[in-house]
Formats: C-alpha cells, sequence, structure tokens
C-alpha cells in the first residue's frame, strides 16, 4: 500500500537534512494527483517548521527543459522561505546539493487571479511588477530514471530564489520575444526567449491558475510567481559568478563561495 505520507517526509528529510531514504520502491507508480498531494504534505511539513510560501512557480515549461528531463508536461510548484534571496546575499554553494541555477522572470501579484481564461490584458494589468531572478535548485533525482511524480513531489527541486533589484512594469516586457542570456564566469552558457516558455510565460501562469483552481486555491494579491525557464538548467558551484541578463527586465547576478 502506498504511504503518501512516508514519501513526502522522505522529501521534506532531505531538504531539511541531506539525506533521502526511499519510502516507495518505485515512485512511478504514484499517480500525478498521488504526487501533488505528496507535495502538499511536504509543504505542510515545511510549514510545520515554520517556513510560509510566498508565491508559486511552474516548471517543465520550455523545450530545454523538457529535453534536459524528457518530460512533456509542466508541473507547479510551491515558493517557499527560506528560499526568497534578495540580489547581494552571500551564497554557499555546498547549502544547496548538485547546484544548478536558471533563469526567471520573478512576477508579483497586485490582484487576485482565478480565471483560466483570463485574456493577457487582465493578467497584464494585475502584475504589481516583474524583477529578474535566479532559482536555485537541488538538482538531484533520488530514484533510478527521472519522473514527474518525483520532481512533483520534491516540489519541483526547488532550493531558493534570488529576486533581482531591478523593477518593470508588465507591459515593458516583450512577452514572446523578451531575450535572456545566462552568463557564467563572464561566459554566455545559455539563451533563450519569452516565446519559449509554452510560447508566452502568461500562458504558464494560465497554467497555474487552473491546477490551484483544481484544488481549490487561487493566485493571490502579494504573491510572487515565476512561470519557468526559457533556458536549460545549469549546473554551477564555487567560485562561480552567474548573471541572468533580460532584454528589458534588467539583470542580476550573484556568486557562490
Amino acid at each position: 500500500m502506498k504511504s503518501l505520507n512516508k514519501v513526502a517526509e522522505s522529501f521534506y528529510r532531505f531538504f531539511k537534512e541531506g539525506v533521502f531514504t526511499p519510502a516507495i520502491d518505485d515512485i512511478s507508480e504514484l499517480t500525478m494527483e498521488e504526487a501533488y498531494e505528496c507535495q502538499r504534505i511536504y509543504q505542510a511539513l515545511r510549514t510545520s517548521d515554520g517556513d510560509e510560501s510566498f508565491g508559486y512557480k511552474v516548471g517543465c515549461t520550455s523545450a530545454a527543459i523538457r529535453k534536459q528531463f524528457g518530460f512533456n508536461d509542466p508541473i507547479h510548484g510551491c515558493l517557499m522561505t527560506p528560499g526568497l534571496v534578495e540580489e547581494g546575499v552571500p551564497l554557499k554553494a555546498s547549502a544547496y546539493h548538485s547546484l544548478a541555477i536558471e533563469p526567471e522572470f520573478v512576477i508579483t501579484l497586485k490582484r487576485d487571479l482565478s480565471d483560466e481564461n483570463a485574456a493577457d490584458d487582465e493578467l497584464l494589468d494585475a502584475i504589481e511588477c516583474i524583477q529578474p531572478g535566479i532559482e536555485l535548485h537541488n538538482y538531484v533525482y533520488h530514484y533510478p530514471r527521472p519522473t514527474r511524480q518525483e520532481l512533483i513531489c520534491s516540489n519541483g527541486i526547488f532550493a531558493g530564489l534570488i529576486v533581482g533589484q531591478s523593477k518593470v512594469r508588465a507591459r515593458e516586457i516583450d512577452w514572446k520575444l523578451e531575450g535572456v542570456t545566462v552568463f557564467v564566469n563572464g561566459n554566455v552558457v545559455a539563451t533563450g526567449v519569452a516565446a519559449d516558455i509554452m510560447g508566452t510565460p502568461l500562458n504558464s501562469v494560465r497554467f497555474l491558475i487552473r491546477h490551484l483552481c483544481e484544488r481549490g486555491k487561487g493566485l493571490q494579491a502579494g504573491d510572487m510567481v515565476i512561470p519557468g525557464s526559457a533556458t536549460e538548467l545549469i549546473s554551477v558551484g564555487a567560485g562561480d559568478e552567474v548573471t541572468c541578463s533580460f532584454a528589458n527586465a534588467g539583470k542580476i547576478t550573484t556568486s557562490f563561495s
């Protein structure tokens, strides 16, 4: 019999203590709904520790990521403290497990959203600002082959979000052609455009609204949303400096010691 509580706790223990003990032989046996229930339990365990949600993430939204992971459909997870990091805060690579990064449009909402069919104008009017961001990942799969079930159970391997200081309005972004470039130690390692994210990151927001509504939730004013990366995940380590530059949304730089 599947014990979703034990599966969720195994991912919680890994996040908190860095030790993973499998609670199921084959995690691909879980249905997607069971995987999201594990994610809910994982988040509840984090909340009981004092961690707080500050928004949501969508993953597997670009062809680059889907090819890298071998998945065809997006997933969503919860952004949680202490993972909210301001640009300029010193970070240690050793605080993460197989650290990987990806560039993100950080969307902050100024009003609630619950209509999965909302027009572009309605979505843009609901956005307070856009900031450049770098998502941090514990890029580890614990089972023999990567699965969407494990990615969902692990809360999208989310380890943190660095948020840049610059802010722009939603209508200052080209939601299809906005360019993204990732530099590591001054070298270009990845590029993409906003359209690589489900045709436009706004489609990613609609996907998120639909999935949250199916679970009796919705996006709320003040939530941060990261709609997924236009590039693949990029592994980094101690001594690396990372800059993610956006055509209109500014740029963000961080270093890992």
